[in-house]
């Protein structure tokens, strides 16, 4: 929508006019549409109501589908297909992919230090702690730009018209780390210990200390070759702010799923976490409006499924656009009946090696297969097998497959949601254009979906929801990851054997190599960090490190993970059967490109250079 610039002037212009030629009134001694910067920043209060609404730089790092769908840990279609299909098909230019303008928010960041500073009617110990807090999200706005692009434009002081506004990116991204974390240890330093749901404490800022160190090590040197050294500072940073956190009083979460939905919003392991309440909060403007399906008894009749709904109404009413890829499913592990001190992929297990024959011939009316789809794993129980799809897939798996994952015959909200072949919200409704908004992989998440939502699924409907930001899962995974490139592998395990127990109830990794290791690590991380925007970044991170972190690879190869072709599962009706097929499955979905020349980092908008060439030059292969 356009608006009439010059409308709104004439109606400025007139209403002064208006005013000036009435008698004194209070109308004449404060405008209706401002407050004095004097007013705003002459107490804590009102400077916390500037800094407050600042806080939008931590959308950046929420949960929910954000950077997931660049990679396989879900499979989308419409305009999460749309988002991210330019960047794993490379079909990104030069002036796309970079998000590298952040000055607007920069200038607010910098406001708050300077202004908190400059302030007569803050007290000192007060303003110790705004100064950091205008610190720790002046970091976050710039390392949201530092992991896209590597470098960024260092501004810190409030610009005025009269400034020379032709300012230099920095040189590299080793430069714009180092900036970054310093501004991240005097927030460590000054911001009190209080937790406050929804803003920042030292506790927040050094949890995010432990993954910016991570990143800083992973450029150094780019485009040349990592430089990874088991004695570096940063690893030692990274472990040191991990023990701040630890000391924090967090603990890790027992019942996973809890703290992603409305069971357990303020769980004791959210570190920093995002809140939104219903009375301005719809389902529209939350993940959940892509992560639920369009679906009610009319269409299932259609697709000969079962079972119906026991809701008369129609209760999933949303438009959901991405689903777990069979490629992500395939990483919750199982524990092995019998081993059960061995948790295994669910078709390596001693239980399904037992009851599956993968030479059987499945007829056509038990699995059907859509054109131009692949089936590269098939398989059918054994005859007098107590044993079905079902049970393979589900007992004794990963306890985050059950609160992370809808999958065939799962109980959610008061259904049972079936996406075996003839089910009632399986992916050939949608082939077969009985409905649109359903998976395409036979999975919905359940990660990150309230429950609580009434009276139904739909746009309109006003929820509470919350984005967790940080947690201190995160925390020990990143001290894992130190601990690996310190090449100390029995602290490593430890560390991300806490989430994999507490989380997965599985039994404890036993890595004892430094390529075993990051085999379980890499997996643990994926699992438990699913949704939460963490994913694609870790992979650029690993290829960066090369070696055990990227299959013996060296530092800045091909990301195998970024290549993989999409899979999708299929289950007869009576649970005897399975095929994992390979296909499209929407549009170009199953063309997987990483150009590692390249896509270390994205652009640079040229647009940008051109109008400043200080910024440049442009990044490497852009």
């Amino acid at each position: 929508m356009k608006i009439n610039i010059k409308l709104m002037v004439s109606l400025a212009v007139a209403g002064a006019v208006f005013f000036s030629s009435c008698k004194k009134s209070v109308l004449d001694t404060e405008p209706f549409n401002k407050i004095s910067e004097e007013t705003v920043w002459n107490n804590k209060a009102n400077a916390e109501t500037f800094i407050f609404s600042t806080y939008g730089i931590m959308y950046d790092y929420a949960s929910g589908p954000q950077t997931d769908p660049y990679t396989l840990n879900t499979l989308g279609f419409d305009d999460i297909y749309n988002g991210a299909a330019p960047v794993f098909n490379e079909r990104l230019d030069r002036n796309s992919g970079g998000n590298f303008n952040n000055w607007s928010t920069i200038r607010r960041c910098n406001q708050i230090i300077t202004k908190v500073g400059a302030s007569v009617g803050i007290s000192e110990a007060d303003k110790k702690a705004l100064i950091a807090e205008g610190k720790f999200l002046r970091a976050m706005s710039y390392y949201s730009v530092a992991r896209r692009t590597g470098r960024i434009v260092w501004i810190d002081g409030v610009l005025n018209p009269d400034d020379d506004l032709f300012l230099p990116a920095t040189a590299n991204p080793t430069a714009s780390y180092q900036l970054i974390i310093k501004d991240l240890e005097d927030a460590v330093a000054d911001l009190p210990a209080t937790k406050v749901s929804g803003r920042a404490n030292k506790y927040t800022a050094a949890s995010f200390l432990t993954e910016v160190c991570l990143s800083a090590l992973a450029y150094k040197n780019y485009p040349a070759a990592a430089s990874v050294s088991a004695s570096d500072p940063l690893l030692d940073k990274v472990i040191a702010n991990a023990q701040i956190v630890i000391s924090g009083g967090y603990a890790l979460e027992n019942n996973y799923g809890a703290m992603f939905n409305s069971e357990n919003p303020l769980s004791s392991e959210t570190v920093f976490g995002i809140y939104r309440k219903a009375a301005n909060t719809f389902l529209s403007s939350t993940p959940m409006q892509l992560m639920v399906p369009n679906m009610n008894n009319d269409r299932v009749r259609q697709n000969q499924g079962s079972p119906l709904f026991a809701a008369t109404n129609t209760v999933f009413e949303a438009w959901v656009q991405h689903g777990p890829s069979q490629n992500m499913a395939d990483d919750y592990l199982v524990i092995d009946q019998a081993n059960p001190t061995k948790a295994l992929p669910w078709n390596q297990t001693s239980q399904y090696l037992a009851a599956v024959d993968e030479t059987a011939v499945i007829p056509t009316t038990a699995i059907r297969k859509a054109g131009g789809e692949t089936s590269i794993k098939r398989g059918m129980i054994r005859p007098g097998s107590t044993e079905s799809i079902w049970t393979l897939t589900n007992k004794g798996r990963d306890a985050r497959w059950a609160a992370s994952i809808i999958s065939d015959s799962t109980k959610f909200y008061g259904e049972t949601i079936t996406t075996g072949l003839r089910g009632n919200a399986d992916r050939w409704i949608k082939i077969d254009g009985v409905g649109y908004y359903l998976s395409l992989s036979n999975l919905y998440w359940k990660k990150g979906v309230y429950e609580n939502i009434s009276p139904r699924y739909i746009n309109s409907t006003p929820t509470d929801y919350h984005f967790v930001v940080s947690r201190l899962g995160r925390v020990y995974l990143n001290m894992a990851e130190a601990y690996l490139l310190k090449g100390d592998v029995a602290n490593a395990v430890a560390m991300f054997n806490k989430t994999r127990v507490t989380h997965g109830k599985l039994p404890a990794s036993q890595a004892a190599t430094s390529a075993e290791a990051w085999t379980d690590y890499k997996r643990e991380r994926r699992i438990d960090l699913v949704l939460e925007n963490d994913y694609y970044w870790s992979l650029l991170r690993w290829g960066r490190y090369g070696g055990d972190a990227n299959y013996g690879k060296p530092s800045g190869d091909k990301i195998p993970e970024l290549e993989q072709l999409p899979t999708v599962m299929d289950i007869s009706k009576d649970r005897k059967s399975f095929s994992i097929v390979q296909g499209s499955f929407f549009s170009s979905n199953n063309i997987r490109v990483f150009d590692n020349s390249r896509r270390y980092l994205f652009p640079i908008t040229q647009g940008l250079i051109d109008q400043n060439p200080k910024f440049g030059p442009q990044n490497p292969g852009w």
